[in-house]
Order: C-alpha cells, then sequence, then structure tokens
C-alpha cells in the first residue's frame, strides 16, 4: 500500500510549499545513493521522497492526492471499481492480519497425461514441479541476516503512528519492524529461490480429461508467514488405439471375417483389463451393435461401471490369390435373391423408380 506523502517528508496536511521544499532538501541530501552506497534503504527512502515532492509540490496533483488519498494514480486515472475494493481489502484485512504475515504463494498449474487403463483402476502419478521455496539464510525477508536495521518510522513496532486510512500496519518496513540495508546473497534479495518439487498425485478412478486435482500448499511458497499456493494438476486422457469414451461407457470396432459374420462363430473382443469371449449368430449383419453391461469405466467417487458396445464389422478380405478369387466368384453364383434381402429390397425399390419415372 502506498505510503502517505506527508508522512515520507514528515510536514503537516496544511504544510505551504516553503516547508515541503525545506523538507524535501533535507531528507533528499540525507538519502542520497551517493552517500548512501549499496544501502537500500535508503535508497528506496529517496525514491520515496522524490515521489512525495513531486505530487505535493504542483498545487493541482496535490489537491488530487488529498482527494484520493492511497487511491491517487500519478498518471491521473481514476481509480477502478476492483482498485478500491482492493485498497479496503488490504487495509481492513490489515487490522486482523497477524504481525509479518504476507501475501499467500502463488498457485503453480501442470497438465499430467494418463491411459484410458488408469481412468479405469486409478493410478499414482509422480511429478516433478519448479516451484519457488522460501530462502533459508535469510527466512523469506530478502535481507542479508546482517543487513537489518529498526525502522525509524515505528521504531520497530511494525505499527503505523498514524490511523489514517484505516492503516495499522508500518507501511515502510511493513509491518516487520526493520527494514534490509543489504540484499541476501542467496537469493539476491527475493526472498525465494527455484527448487523441484517431486509429488505423488493420486490420480482417481473414473477421472474425466480435464479434470482438476488441487494438491493444497504444494505450489510457491510465501516470503512471509501465509500459507503456500497450491498445486492445480490438469489430467489429460490420452486416446485409446481401441476404445473411444462418452461418460462411463466404451465404444470399440469388432472387425470379423465373412465366414464368421455369415455362419456365426465365437470371437475374442478386447476388454479394457482384458478380454472375453462373443458368440456371433448366423448372418450377423455388418455394423451390428452388442452391449456388455458394467465392462465400461467407472464413474468419480466409485459405483457401477458403464457399458462396453461392440460395433461389428465385417472386413473384406485383401490380395486375394486366384483360387480364392475362383472360389468366391462360384460362391457368388449360387447365391439367391431371397439370401439377400436388403440387396432385393434396395433393387425392388429401383425397379418402381424406374418404372414410375416411364410413365
Amino acid at each position: 500500500m502506498q505510503r502517505d506523502y506527508y508522512e515520507v517528508l514528515g510536514v503537516r496536511r496544511d504544510a505551504s510549499q516553503a516547508d515541503l521544499k525545506r523538507a524535501f532538501r533535507a531528507l533528499a541530501l540525507r538519502y542520497h545513493p551517493d552517500r548512501n552506497p549499496d544501502d537500500l534503504d535508503a535508497e528506496r527512502r529517496f525514491k520515496e521522497v522524490v515521489e512525495a515532492y513531486e505530487t505535493l509540490s504542483e498545487p493541482q496533483t496535490r489537491k488530487r492526492y488529498d482527494r484520493l488519498g492511497p487511491l491517487y494514480r500519478r498518471d491521473g486515472r481514476p481509480p477502478t471499481p476492483e482498485e478500491v475494493s482492493a485498497m479496503l481489502g488490504r487495509a481492513l484485512g490489515g487490522l486482523f492480519r497477524k504481525r509479518g504475515a504476507r501475501g499467500q504463494g502463488k498457485d503453480i498449474d501442470v497438465r499430467i497425461e494418463v491411459g484410458l487403463e488408469d481412468v479405469l483402476r486409478g493410478a499414482q502419478h509422480g511429478i516433478t514441479v519448479p516451484r519457488q521455496v522460501r530462502c533459508q539464510p535469510c527466512e523469506g525477508s530478502g535481507a542479508d541476516p546482517e543487513g537489518r536495521k529498526v525502522c525509524e518510522d515505528c521504531a520497530g513496532t511494525g505499527k503505523s503512528a498514524s490511523r489514517r486510512w484505516l492503516r495499522s500496519e508500518c507501511a515502510r518496513c511493513d509491518g516487520k519492524g526493520w527494514v534490509s540495508t543489504k540484499r541476501c546473497t542467496q537469493c539476491d534479495g527475493a526472498g525465494l529461490h527455484g527448487s523441484e518439487g517431486r509429488f505423488e498425485v493420486k490420480v482417481p478412478a473414473g477421472c474425466g480429461n480435464g479434470q482438476k486435482l488441487r494438491l493444497a500448499g504444494r505450489g510457491d511458497e510465501s516470503t512471509g508467514d501465509a500459507p503456500a499456493g497450491d498445486l492445480m494438476v490438469v489430467i489429460g486422457v490420452r486416446e485409446h488405439p481401441f476404445f473411444r469414451r462418452r461418460g462411463t461407457d466404451l465404444f470399440c470396432d469388432l472387425p470379423v471375417t465373412y465366414p464368421q459374420a455369415a455362419l456365426g462363430a465365437d470371437v475374442t473382443a478386447p476388454l479394457l483389463d482384458g478380454e472375453t469371449t462373443i458368440r456371433l449368430a448366423p448372418g450377423t449383419p455388418s455394423g451390428k451393435q452388442l452391449r456388455l453391461p458394467e465392462r465400461g469405466v467407472p464413474p468419480v467417487g466409485g459405483g457401477r461401471r458403464g457399458d462396453l458396445h461392440l460395433r461389428v464389422l465385417v472386413e473384406v478380405p485383401q490380395d486375394l490369390t486366384a483360387d480364392q478369387r475362383a472360389d468366391l466368384e462360384r460362391l457368388a453364383r449360387s447365391f439367391e435373391d431371397r439370401q439377400h434381402p436388403q440387396r432385393a429390397e434396395l433393387e425392388r425399390l429401383r425397379q418402381e423408380l424406374l418404372q414410375r419415372a416411364r410413365t
């Protein structure tokens, strides 16, 4: 949250332009980087002093600042409803927040690919996730342990000297009671550093493509006392070479030979967890649907498995030998129309249409 510019310069709200200038010159001289080399706190203070004076030294911008307070923007844009809501949320939240607590760590989104067999049984899936973890030498502060000094604004209490704008924490030190004068060399002042986390993801039976799993506290860690973010795992289900899925039901084509379909036969049909034998009745047509109850996949949370739907496909033989071709030609000449009722019905309708066209 932005500091009160009057507090930054150490002047009253009714200070004259001369008072502002005197305060600015004294503070700018005190915190100038040339006088404080490698002092991070002095560098931040100098930038604050310059920003505060540039805003309050111009009558028009000073009026806007006095009217908007922490919602003032140097680019002149009015505050959005979201910014107003966020400001109130931070301000009111600060009244009850534990001292030293900071924002929760960021969530991490990852995607894993599983097979349809994992959907049937469920599975454990190990993943390695790049994440940010709290720097141990500086305890997430970003400051070298030997580069801290007591915050002058709150005298180390972490509390704001003013209750203006509902603020309860010191804006300079963010409630810590100290400020950094030297960056931590381990994390370069970030308070966090990269690491790899190894986690086991329990893929539930019946999971769907795009389903999300939440691993609480497995995301990026925070720099303060707030909890780590969550690891959001998105499940992608790979396409299966044989089975297609619709909800809890599975669908599969079952290729058979012409003799098997015509004469009837026991054929082996694949299952997601094995195989089974299907008895085809003599004269089974291509495209006939067969249903095997409870051979699909279960719903999430358990329960009755869906069904497996098999579509019989009569496969036409390829690359016939001369003898096979001759045998098929003899067989074809032996068939009567009654043995192919669908083709006979189509021929009847065709002849009827031709007759109507002639008349």
